[in-house]
């Protein structure tokens, strides 16, 4: 039987090959510096490759650590998974969305709508105080992005107003 550790290393593995390839697509440029646009994402590629081999070694240590030989593998380790996996599915479905929905809208008020949808699906009650945190969160990082850093984002349906 496999491990949870084992499946996620190749899983991780996985992900981090697909992230390397693309990261080794990027375009150098004569304006780039000694580390180039692919840099950092092929450091983060080459360690999620990494990490994903601790996982599968300590899954295969484990287990047989767990049990002596011919023993019957623990049984239960996978119960709960799919529940979990289907709630992390739900929030790849609300990253999908605001992906979606971001040139339309603007890139402040779908900021705004992804923190309140966000918090809502883990839990959090509807409230005022819910939509102050997604107003405030939004305010702060359209500041922070678009003010300090410089960072052109979609404006939407609030382009008449400059923002």
């Amino acid at each position: 039987m496999l491990t949870r550790d084992f499946v996620g290393g190749v899983a991780t593995i996985v992900i981090g090959a697909v992230y390397l390839y693309f990261a080794y697509q990027l375009r150098v440029s004569a304006l780039d510096d000694s580390m180039g646009p692919g840099g950092l994402p092929r450091i983060y590629g080459w360690l999620l490759v990494g990490l994903g081999a601790v996982l599968i070694i300590q899954g295969v240590f484990a287990r047989r650590l767990a049990a002596p030989a011919g023993a019957e593998p623990a049984k239960g380790e996978w119960e709960g998974q799919g529940r979990k996996i289907a709630y992390a599915f739900g929030l790849l479905v609300i990253a999908m969305g605001y992906i979606f929905i971001v040139e339309s809208v603007g890139y402040l008020m779908s900021i705004g709508l992804l923190i309140i949808t966000t918090a809502l699906y883990l839990g959090a009650g509807f409230s005022g105080r819910l939509i102050g945190i997604g107003l405030f969160g939004a305010v702060f990082l359209y500041a922070m992005f678009v003010t300090l850093l410089g960072v052109r984002m979609p404006a939407g349906v609030l382009a008449p107003l400059g923002l």
